[in-house]
């Protein structure tokens, strides 16, 4: 929650918690499913998490359920947007459906592929969003197609530098590779190991990248070593602060780890 300074995280039996920025637990809710995906505004005043295959659940900043529906369609990813206005889910079957802040359909936009990761511009109301293999796209939240871009790698996870309008992707084998708001090839970095998550700053100054061998691996903005660590767990979510030099490991044995750096 980049204005609040704090963090929402779930457990698998359906608990959420809002953390602090030293993550001292502030408030928890228990929903009556474990949550599958959860996804928090900007502002921290609202996020949306996936319960079970197409329950979708809006909670407020008190963590407080606003309203529950069930969407006809097994939901592969979802994100809401950086001010807590429109959700956007993607379907198994491909496609997405928009919904507004009332849990009414705002749009539908017909993807080639279904799509599996998401990630909005805070300046722009557009999403990146790429297939798990084959797509990366950006589409508008009235539902328009701004561009589609065939991908030949697999994607594992997807992290938007939100200052010059990039996208991140973690390709697995073929390492992190970067692509501009337009679709176009910007670089790439290859790292030791298959890169299957990554996250990024607003500038994208400070970056985290995590393989599926456990090792986790910060970037500067050139996409250069600054340093490399293994852990003992499997890294299920890497997060990196939008400004301050911080970052945040969330590993499967339920542990979160908060990093520093100078």
């Amino acid at each position: 929650m980049l204005e609040a300074g704090d963090y929402a995280v779930s457990d698998d039996i359906g608990t959420v918690y809002r953390l602090d920025g030293l993550l001292n637990v502030k408030l928890l809710t228990r929903l009556q499913e474990p949550v599958r995906i959860l996804s928090w505004s900007e502002t921290g005043e609202f996020g949306t998490a996936l319960v079970g295959k197409n329950s979708i659940v809006r909670i407020d900043a008190r963590l407080k359920v606003v309203w529950t529906i069930e969407v006809p369609f097994t939901c592969t990813t979802l994100a809401i947007d950086p001010y807590g206005v429109f959700t956007f889910l993607a379907s198994a079957d491909g496609g997405v459906l928009v919904l507004d802040d009332r849990g009414k359909k705002a749009a539908v936009i017909e993807t080639v592929r279904p799509l599996s990761h998401v990630g909005f511009l805070i300046d722009e109301p557009v999403v990146f969003a790429a297939a798990e293999h084959g797509l990366l796209a950006t589409y508008s939240i009235a539902g328009r197609k701004v561009w589609e871009q065939p991908l030949w790698s697999n994607v594992g996870d997807l992290a938007v530098v939100q200052k010059t309008g990039h996208v991140l992707l973690a390709t697995l084998n073929q390492g992190i590779q970067a692509f501009n708001g337009q679709g176009d090839a910007a670089g790439s970095f290859i790292l030791e190991g298959t890169v299957s998550k990554i996250a990024t700053s607003y500038s994208g100054n400070h970056s985290l990248a995590a393989t599926i061998e456990n090792s986790v691996y910060r970037l500067d903005d050139e996409g250069s070593l600054l340093w490399a660590a293994p852990t003992e767990e499997e890294i299920v979510k890497v997060d990196v602060h939008p400004i301050e030099p911080v970052g945040l490991i969330v590993l499967k044995n339920h542990q979160v780890l908060r990093l520093e750096w100078s």
